[in-house]
């Protein structure tokens, strides 16, 4: 029970004058409310990013078909020796250096000269020694074949629009020793401009330009009629 202030008599809480002395009472001695309690917000937790696998890098379909032993002609008979890489996209132009002629060109020399073969045979064992090294490159991924050589370069097959094959006959010989032979001169045209090769005249040449040119490839009448291909 509250008290009055002023004399200490006992006093009814409701009372507003004290009963005693008749001092008024103050309201302020009742109990005060208690403090309304707010609840703590709530801690939200930054969510756990996701983890997810990095995409594995596509597969690559580009696949290999064949190879060309390609001579790009220079000023004074000089050339420089290229391997037509032909794929399913594109075809590669791999520049062989200095290094990688006299290897392969030597060694067929060697060859030859240890078996008495004369000058044409020697001239053709050169010709199966580069294109058996042009073989290496079906074991190698196209894209590594583009970066070998500084010389590399490439186009893309469906922006080819034609392959113009001229056949030639080429006299090659020394001392007395002299035979005839045929090489092509082909004409790559593109977008990206107009690329001139000599190969040898192969009938697996025509056959892989063929199949991945189609009717792209314009043949003269004189290969034909020497009975070199049917196709």
């Amino acid at each position: 029970m509250p008290y009055c202030e002023n004399c200490g008599v006992e006093i009814n809480p409701k009372a507003k004058f004290c009963r005693n002395c008749g001092a008024a009472i103050s309201n302020d001695s009742a109990p005060p409310k208690p403090a309304q309690q707010v609840a703590p917000a709530p801690v939200t937790s930054q969510p756990t990013p996701i983890q997810t696998p990095a995409s594995a890098p596509p597969v690559s379909s580009e696949t290999v078909l064949g190879a060309l032993v390609l001579r790009k002609p220079k000023s004074l008979g000089r050339y420089d020796s290229f391997t037509g890489v032909v794929t399913n996209q594109r075809i590669i132009f791999a520049q062989m250096t200095s290094e990688m002629i006299k290897q392969s060109v030597q060694m067929a020399k060697d060859q030859a000269k240890a078996e008495g073969e004369g000058f044409w045979s020697q001239w053709s064992d050169q010709l199966k020694a580069s294109y058996g090294f042009a073989k290496t490159y079906f074991s190698i991924a196209p894209a590594a074949i583009l970066s070998e050589t500084p010389g590399n370069f490439a186009v893309d097959n469906n922006t080819i629009s034609e392959v113009k094959i001229k056949s030639k006959e080429q006299m090659r010989g020394s001392q007395g020793q002299q035979a005839y032979r045929y090489e092509f001169e082909m004409e790559i045209r593109s977008p990206q401009g107009k690329y001139e090769f000599i190969m040898d005249e192969r009938d697996d040449y025509i056959k892989l330009l063929k199949q991945v040119y189609g009717s792209r490839v314009k043949m003269p009448l004189a290969y034909f009629s020497h009975g070199a291909l049917s196709i």
